[in-house]
């Protein structure tokens, strides 16, 4: 017999209307408070100072002995190395260079139209930003295949157009003197130009890229020519075509001129007089403007940051604190011997204390204490100028501590010398730098442009090397008083609210100073 299941349909209660309202208010009430403590500003514990830690360089048990890494040998072992060099016979005329560069391994036609001058070349911002506008117009136009391959790398001193073809490297010559022709800026958008000038401020400003501009002016002094040659803001609202012609005339009528390209190419006769014959029909048409002597350029701020001044640019709400600390170097215009050395021991500051994982400061403030991603040294030589620089970024509540740090740093070692085996590793890593130099044809053309601008020779670079292989940790430690005895210029950007008691606290000599990159 068939049982019959049945089921009976239970409804469910409702809530009292009076408590659902209660329930409700509850939840409000309950999110209401969350949010108050979260608005809250959470109190931040600071990080406290500590000494100075620096790295051991032990050897390694186990390991082949290896030769001491010379830098006299770089500049014998020529046959693994790339090389560039003017040829005997030059088809151009004194104000134009032909440097043949090492055929490169991908069989490409490697041509540089090089333009440099031992004077800041006038609103290159704003150039490069109009031949940014030319390349993307002409690589959507030119029948060359390679004119994809266009680059654009520039200095304050120098401007280099270069294109690497597989073939017709008389179209491609062609197509770079073509960017400094009079109509080369006919058919670009140059209200994009503008627009692309004014957002680049405005970026700069939100990824905090604000602070190299501050630091500039801090550093060099705001009137020092470096500062004035960029940034025309007034330019930047206004430019036209005329206006835009004018500043590409202006650089034309500054510059000299040099062309570099590999060894195949620079044999070829036929490609030769054709570039000499349009290098010629550009330049006749400028009237070159004769350059003011370097002995009257002369740094404007002092060696020594006395009054201890701290500058500080506000960044409500920034999660970090960004750091510049440096020092303003002299610069020699009549000894060039004594320039070439005063350029080796600003990058061999830089190094020792500013090179990454066996730099004293990284090892220290990021591998050991953890205060930071990275901290960094680097030389910054211009004819015009020579700064010496350590830059970071830091948490909020490590800024004391990261400030602190690095100014112990600076102060130790003129205290006391390096190790043998730090002034060894030293060496190594500065001669390792020039060999990887050598291995690249980028990084030779470039050393090339520096030394056109420069009119360094080769029988100092000999001697550079010969100095490094010979330092010694007094010698460096000499170099070290030389600098760090004066107080360093100091530039930082964060929320001063927030980090203001922590850094009058670990630097209670210092004086905090407002700033911003429009003053």
């Amino acid at each position: 017999m068939q049982t019959k299941l049945m089921f009976q349909q239970v409804q469910p209660k409702r809530m009292p209307q009076t408590l659902c309202y209660q329930a409700v208010f509850l939840a409000l009430l309950v999110a209401t408070l969350f949010s108050l403590l979260g608005c809250q500003q959470t109190q931040i514990e600071f990080t406290p100072t500590a000494e100075p830690s620096l790295p051991v360089f032990n050897s390694l048990q186990g390991a082949p002995s290896v030769a001491p890494l010379t830098s006299t040998s770089t500049t014998t072992s020529s046959n693994e190395a790339l090389s560039i060099e003017a040829l005997p016979q030059n088809p151009f005329n004194s104000e134009l260079k032909l440097y043949s560069l090492d055929n490169t391994l991908s069989g490409l036609n490697h041509i540089s139209l090089v333009a440099y001058s031992q004077q800041p070349l006038q609103n290159l911002d704003v150039l490069i930003q109009a031949l940014t506008e030319k390349v993307t117009w002409i690589a959507q136009q030119s029948s060359l295949a390679c004119s994809e391959s266009l680059r654009i790398r520039a200095s304050i001193h120098s401007l280099t157009m270069s294109i690497d073809c597989p073939d017709s490297p008389k179209l491609a010559s062609s197509l770079l003197i073509q960017f400094w022709q009079a109509d080369s800026f006919n058919e670009i958008d140059i209200a994009n130009v503008r627009r692309q000038l004014k957002l680049a401020k405005h970026i700069n400003a939100y990824s905090g890229a604000e602070i190299d501009n501050v630091w500039a002016k801090k550093i060099l002094g705001e009137q020092h020519i470096y500062n004035q040659a960029l940034n025309d803001k007034s330019l930047a609202d206004e430019l036209d075509l005329a206006k835009l012609n004018q500043v590409r005339d202006k650089i034309i009528s500054q510059s000299k001129w040099a062309v570099i390209t590999n060894q195949s190419l620079a044999k070829n006769s036929e490609f030769n007089a054709k570039l000499a014959q349009d290098l010629a029909a550009l330049t006749a048409k400028s009237q070159q403007v004769a350059p003011l002597p370097l002995s009257t350029f002369k740094l404007e701020v002092p060696a020594s940051n006395s009054q201890k001044t701290l500058f500080i640019i506000d960044a409500p709400g920034s999660v970090q604190t960004q750091v510049r600390i440096g020092y303003p170097l002299t610069v020699n215009q009549q000894n060039q011997q004594q320039t070439a050395d005063d350029i080796q021991d600003c990058k061999l500051l830089a190094s020792w204390l500013g090179r990454s994982f066996s730099g004293r400061l990284y090892h220290d403030l990021r591998e050991v204490r953890g205060l930071t991603y990275g901290i960094y040294g680097r030389c910054f030589d211009n004819p015009l100028s020579r700064t010496l620089k350590f830059y970071g970024s830091t948490k909020l509540e490590h800024s004391g501590a990261f400030i602190s740090g690095v100014l112990d740093h600076l102060a130790l070692t003129t205290e006391s010398s390096a190790s043998i085996d730090e002034v060894s590793a030293l060496k190594t890593y500065l001669t390792s730098q020039k060999i990887l130099r050598q291995a690249s044809y980028r990084a030779i053309e470039a050393d090339r442009i520096k030394q056109l601008i420069r009119g360094n020779s080769t029988e100092q670079q000999q001697a550079q090397n010969q100095r490094l292989d010979a330092l010694t940790p007094e010698q460096l430690q000499t170099i070290a008083q030389s600098v760090f005895l004066n107080t360093p210029y100091i530039v930082i950007r964060g929320d001063r609210a927030k980090i203001e008691s922590d850094i009058k606290q670990k630097l209670p000599e210092w004086t905090l100073v407002g700033v911003s990159a429009d003053d």
